[in-house]
């Protein structure tokens, strides 16, 4: 497991997440009775921690849906535990071993999921009715008895949890004493770990406090703007350094929060955003460019964004961080009321929660003071996201981080709320010692220890997850300004907002038992995940023929909300006779309306083809420039979902009889659309679409297309680049040949390996034409080696693959003898 969210071997996994939202997931075997036999054959690489009893189990594993494996629903089927790991000295000592099966608790057997059901029943046992006595079916060799274990006592939790609660106090107290013995280390992990001691309250911490503080912000620290995955560290210190300085006033420490903040707002991306690292440069070498490699993460980045409004309040004065504030700001506010934070510049994630980056938006917004509407709209998303803590890109450690934290920023009646829905997860994850353990994977699943034991170390590569919990149970004590420190009580959720979450929550589940008028009403819950899952449900009713005239009068109505669901819905019904209403809003001033109804048309397919030009006039009409950048749609998805509806197929095969006078302006405004991705629609069009006649009207801007990057989600700004390239290639325009090299100069580094031979193998097409080219394509060699010796790309095989492109297209270039006849530009500029 590693902190970075995407790698240059591995990215594709955003892109597939992204496609697969609604998908089912393959169907799958049921659990097997292990009773019967096959308990040799488990692959028991991956358990789930117990609990305070001193095991270990394997459990299985396997979502229905993939709304189940994002909602929690992983280890539904599950009805046996195969004990897998026994603590030494522990409470199950002497009374399991490894092999044995835990087929039921109390008495009876497993009816529903197993892991669940013996976290309530450790929650019970740990009450002083039961006395810590945890009763459970053991089966062994062929035999099943009910047998003991005790458990230390530590009452229930208080209707108010983690709040006036004295089995959290509990909790928190035996969780210190741990993590008392963990490490302080110089990187983001350290600063989690001290965030969470003084957290705590513990006054025994500050000595060591005080000490890491200094050492992490010497009087002689000097950050410079460089390459390299600093964003981590850079974010999670100041973001340490500032809670520090603000809970003590050392002003020794001032110097390193001022380094660290003005380096960050210095180092942001145009639109708010962050990488791994910091942005490139604009074309006139200036700050801010956009966000190099593969584009944008939020989960580096919020935490980077929060940082410097935390350095703002600690007194750090630079205009830099004045502008930064307000970029990231109104970039992350586009995402209130369309759903939660996604993974970069991308559109917004159809869930409540995804990975804790709904929580770190609540503070960052929370703390800021002037934006209560987003605040509060973000810390709602945060509690009805309770579902979603066990799902995360590359694992959930910073889920398991920040989001009880996020609730809480909804005030104490929030987090209670939470703490309830999750309390039996919590002290699942909990061991006997008072440590924690991470048990996550990729997207979901279970965990292991680092020695393959019960008390082995566990957590999220450097992450303790000790240190997380110790920050969800010491928010009661608000030491920390993420913890809740001077919060306004005023910006808090009330009872019934806090209701209201809940219930959006679980929401996914209790449609199933809603009629279609009860899911028309709920087109106006104030959570968009609510207004999507509504839309959903409504769409697979029989009865939903007869509100079609109902749904068709909300397209059109004054109600964003129900439009939007409206919208929603008729396009998943595939309801041909909607799509004029439809493409009425494509002009829409509310832009969500105008994506969601560009979205249905979508889905009808090629029934909208008779829509066409309609969509190609709305195209041009709503177009808007890049600058100033238009922060009500700041990467413009609106637009670029209205004009990717046309590049997809089936709509695409009706494009061969438009007007051109419509679709090449179309093609034009696409092709400058800031997001990588939109513009990636026209890829396919390009390559395999585009006639002669068409490459030579639009040659100049496919060649505009090949030299510009995009300037927002870059993780797919290179596709475009391609597909304009390949076009004029086939009918072999020479002024490729520069445009090409230029491009493999310029590319991105994220699949460049691959991508190099196939731009080489372009070039290589022009024969000996391309000799002209030699001397620039010789400069790619010292560049590519610089991109690693910079830390932008990794060495070894992959950056030798690119290496052996470029010099194998000389080689070729220079053995040709013949090229094919070329085409030219007119008056190319």
């Amino acid at each position: 497991m590693i902190v970075a969210s995407v790698c240059f071997r591995t990215g594709f996994v955003i892109a597939t997440v992204i496609s697969l939202l609604h998908l089912p997931l393959r169907a799958v075997v049921g659990p097997p009775d292990l009773t019967h036999g096959g308990i040799g054959k488990i692959d028991r690489q991956l358990t789930y921690n117990l609990g305070a009893t001193g095991l270990r189990g394997w459990i299985y594993t396997h979502p229905a849906t993939y709304i189940d494996s994002l909602q929690g629903r992983t280890t539904t089927a599950s009805r046996q535990i195969l004990v897998t790991h026994v603590g030494a000295k522990s409470p199950a000592d002497g009374v399991l071993k490894v092999d044995d099966l835990i087929t039921g608790v109390g008495g009876k057997p497993f009816s529903g999921d197993a892991r669940q059901a013996i976290a309530f029943a450790i929650q019970a046992a740990e009450t002083e009715t039961q006395r810590g006595i945890l009763t459970l079916s053991r089966w062994r060799e062929g035999k099943t008895e009910e047998v003991e274990l005790k458990l230390q006592v530590m009452g229930s939790y208080s209707a108010t949890a983690p709040y006036d609660c004295p089995k959290s106090q509990r909790i928190l107290a035996n969780a210190c004493k741990v993590l008392d013995q963990e490490p302080l280390t110089q990187d983001l992990w350290g600063a989690i770990t001290g965030l969470a001691m003084m957290a705590s309250g513990e006054a025994k911490f500050l000595p060591r406090i005080k000490e890491f503080a200094h050492q992490m912000a010497p009087p002689t620290l000097k950050i410079e703007l460089g390459a390299g995955g600093v964003i981590w560290g850079w974010s999670y210190k100041n973001l340490f350094l500032c809670e520090y300085f603000l809970l003590t006033g050392d002003p020794q420490v001032m110097h390193g929060i001022h380094e660290y903040t003005v380096a960050m707002a210095k180092g942001q991306g145009v639109y708010g955003t962050f990488g791994h690292g910091i942005s490139g440069r604009t074309t006139d070498g200036k700050l801010h460019g956009p966000v190099p490699s593969y584009g944008p993460m939020n989960e580096a980045g919020l935490i980077a964004n929060l940082s410097i409004v935390l350095g703002k309040k600690c007194g750090v004065k630079d205009p830099e961080v004045d502008a930064a504030i307000k970029r990231g700001s109104a970039f992350f506010a586009y995402y209130a009321d369309k759903g939660s934070i996604p993974y970069g510049e991308h559109e917004p994630w159809p869930y409540h929660e995804n990975n804790g980056k709904v929580s770190m938006a609540a503070w960052f917004f929370g703390l800021q003071g002037d934006r209560p509407v987003e605040a509060r709209f973000f810390s709602k998303m945060a509690l009805a996201g309770f579902k979603s803590r066990e799902c995360g890109h590359t694992g959930q450690g910073f889920s398991y981080l920040w989001s009880a934290l996020g609730a809480n920023a909804g005030g104490p009646a929030a987090a209670a709320a939470f703490v309830k829905e999750c309390s039996w997860h919590l002290d699942l994850t909990r061991r006997s010692d008072g440590s924690f353990v991470y048990d996550g994977y990729e997207q979901y699943g279970p965990g292991e220890t680092a020695d393959n034991t019960y008390f082995g170390r566990s957590r999220y590569n450097g992450l303790s997850p000790t240190a997380s919990y110790v920050l969800t149970y010491s928010l009661p004590l608000k030491k920390l300004y993420i913890t809740g420190k001077a919060a306004d009580e005023a910006k808090w959720l009330d009872t019934d907002e806090v209701a209201a979450a809940i219930a959006s929550g679980h929401f996914d589940l209790t449609r199933k038992k809603m009629t279609p008028s009860q899911l028309v009403a709920a087109f106006s819950d104030w959570s968009p995940i609510v207004r999507g899952w509504a839309a959903q449900e409504l769409a697979t009713r029989p009865q939903v023929r007869t509100f079609v005239p109902q749904l068709i009068a909300m397209v059109g109505g004054e109600d964003a909300h129900r439009s939007q669901a409206a919208c929603e819905t008729l396009g998943l019904m595939k309801y041909a006779q909607a799509i004029p209403t439809l493409v009425s809003q494509l002009s829409h001033q509310d832009r969500w309306v105008r994506y969601k109804a560009a979205q249905a048309i979508r889905a009808m397919g090629k029934m909208a083809q008779p829509a066409i030009p309609a969509i190609l006039a709305a195209v041009a009409e709503t177009a808007e420039p890049l600058t100033p950048i238009q922060w009500a749609d700041p990467i413009q998805f609106t637009h670029g979902q209205v004009a990717a509806t046309l590049f997809d197929d089936p709509l695409a095969n009706g494009l061969k009889k438009a007007d051109p006078k419509l679709l090449h302006p179309a093609i034009r405004i696409l092709s400058q659309n800031p997001a990588g991705m939109a513009r990636a629609t026209l890829e396919g069009y390009f390559k395999n679409r585009l006639t002669e006649k068409e490459v030579t009207m639009l040659a100049p801007d496919l060649v505009t297309a090949i030299k510009t990057m995009s300037p927002a989600d870059t993780m797919f700004a290179d596709e475009i680049r391609m597909g304009a390239l390949t076009a004029l290639t086939k009918y072999h325009y020479q002024e490729a040949i520069a445009a090409g090299v230029y491009f493999a100069k310029t590319q991105t580094g994220w699949h460049s390996e691959t991508r190099t031979g196939e731009i080489m193998t372009l070039i290589v097409s022009y024969g000996s034409a391309a000799r002209s080219a030699i001397p620039n394509l010789k400069e790619l060699i010292p560049i590519f080696n610089a991109q690693v010796a910079r830390n932008e790309f990794p060495a070894g095989e992959i950056n030798k693959q690119r290496i052996k492109a470029v010099t194998d297209a000389i080689t070729a270039i220079e053995a040709a003898t013949t090229h094919p006849p070329l085409q030219s530009i007119p008056n190319e500029k």
